[in-house]
């Protein structure tokens, strides 16, 4: 399947996932090297991945797909994207694939290990890096598009507190111009690039 068109797809088709194929069973599966977990909240599909040595991720705003004959949830992350996908009307189960800027990195087959696995309530954390800045700096403001108090740099890493809109509240903890390390302010999210850590 051409990745390309499999993600446009996803971004352009409305697909109720509510699929016997994907709930049947068992939430919880094993991927490799890799104990993959899904569940719904209210508002979102999640997918929590972890790997041998305990590391883990978690994707939320799972985008459902259909493209010929297969079906599938995607999650991003930065330059990866997780999917999670299976053939219509076919019993040869579900795939996790990994893709890694458009390469595809993994591909296994997912087998339910457990049924109805009570599910950890584990705490998050939203780390991001500041990118694509061309000229200038990125400001870190008092409020939502309010008066700057600092200049963030490409490459500076800061902590999501919470979000409103584009406008991210962050802590500043390292990067390029040190003074600004410590600081909390608002900036424009689309210059943030981030990923959820799970906090011990």
């Amino acid at each position: 399947m051409n990745l390309k068109r499999l993600l446009l797809t996803a971004a352009i088709t409305t697909a109720c996932i509510v699929s016997t194929n994907l709930q049947a069973k068992a939430d919880t599966y094993r991927a490799g090297k890799f104990t993959i977990n899904i569940f719904d909240t209210e508002t979102t599909r999640v997918y929590v991945g972890c790997d041998d040595k305990g590391q883990c991720i978690r994707l939320e705003d799972g985008t459902g797909w259909r493209d010929q004959g297969y079906r599938g949830t995607t999650w991003v992350n930065g330059d990866y994207y997780y999917s999670v996908s299976w053939k219509e009307n076919s019993n040869e189960g579900m795939y996790l694939t990994i893709v890694h800027n458009n390469k595809q990195i993994l591909r296994e087959k997912m087998v339910a290990i457990a049924e109805n696995l009570p599910k950890v309530d584990l705490k998050w954390a939203t780390w991001c890096d500041v990118v694509n800045i061309k000229t200038g700096q990125l400001a870190l403001r008092f409020k939502p598009n309010g008066k700057s108090r600092a200049g963030l740099d490409n490459g500076n890493h800061v902590l999501l507190h919470k979000q409103e809109g584009i406008w991210a509240y962050v802590t500043v903890f390292k990067g390029p111009n040190k003074k600004v390390e410590g600081l909390q302010g608002w900036v424009n999210s689309n210059y943030l690039t981030c990923t959820q850590e799970p906090i011990d």
